[in-house]
């Protein structure tokens, strides 16, 4: 069966080998995107430039996703780009935070570049704290980009020595980016912000990058609603009490106007 894993590896693979002739690169962004219901999708977009696809020409044939759409994979592409590159965007939903950290799991794998990823939400819902957690980091190499099956079957990364011997820089082929979108406002980051979306371009030495992140979020309309709720039943309580002491008070008088004997 094809994984995730399996299919990134071969887009990847692809840009390692044709390195050793010309300049080519990979680009790959990982999406987490979470609603403030704990719902949301992870997306994973890889891009492949045109020297890639001048050298292995099959690549996109070579793609396989029949499995990953059964898996609850949305698949688009892989498509053109406007450059003359190749690009294919893989889309998974989820309904809960755990899901969520159980499919950043299947995206890495054990050696891929997203480490111990947990997404968690606490408190009320109209009153929630969202943690992500976890660790960025490109240990082994190649190898981070090789899935299990090959890995396994080869028993090293191909090109692996042709890049050593070359002197080549793993970070003039391959780039991941991580990207996340957690609901209300971020209290504390290692990212980069812009307009709600952290960012962390993830190293390709092998340093480790923390993603400690934590955001708050207040639901207005549930507050102004829970609000305008308080202040709808003060007014009918004083209400009934203001109809309650203005019928004791015609009572009153009215006993009076009885009581007093005519002349």
């Amino acid at each position: 069966m094809t994984s995730l894993r399996t299919t990134l590896s071969r887009v990847a693979v692809a840009a390692c080998a044709v390195v050793l002739l010309s300049s080519c690169r990979v680009d790959q962004t990982v999406s987490l995107k979470v609603n403030p219901n704990g719902s949301g999708s992870v997306t994973v977009i890889v891009t492949a430039d045109k020297n890639v696809v001048a050298k292995a020409p099959s690549l996109a044939q070579d793609i396989r996703t029949d499995d990953l759409e059964k898996a609850g994979w949305k698949v688009e592409g892989p498509t053109k780009t406007k450059t003359g590159g190749l690009s294919i965007e893989l889309t998974h939903s989820f309904s809960t935070p755990e899901a969520a950290t159980a499919i950043l799991a299947q995206v890495s794998e054990s050696r891929g570049p997203l480490h111990d990823m947990l997404v968690t939400r606490t408190g009320k819902d109209t009153n929630s704290t969202w943690t992500l957690a976890g660790k960025l980091e490109v240990t082994g190499g190649l190898n981070s980009f090789i899935d299990d099956g090959a890995l396994d079957l080869l028993g090293v990364s191909p090109y692996a020595a042709e890049v050593s011997d070359a002197g080549l820089d793993l970070g003039d082929a391959v780039s991941v980016t991580f990207t996340a979108q957690l609901p209300g406002s971020i209290d504390a980051t290692t990212g980069l912000q812009d307009n709600g979306t952290i960012t962390w371009r993830i190293p390709m030495d092998g340093s480790k990058v923390d993603v400690a992140t934590t955001s708050t979020h207040v639901a207005v309309g549930s507050s102004i609603s829970r609000v305008a709720r308080t202040l709808l039943l003060a007014l009918l309580v004083l209400w009934i009490a203001g109809t309650a002491i203005l019928l004791l008070l015609v009572f009153n008088a009215r006993n009076r106007r009885q009581r007093t004997p005519r002349l």
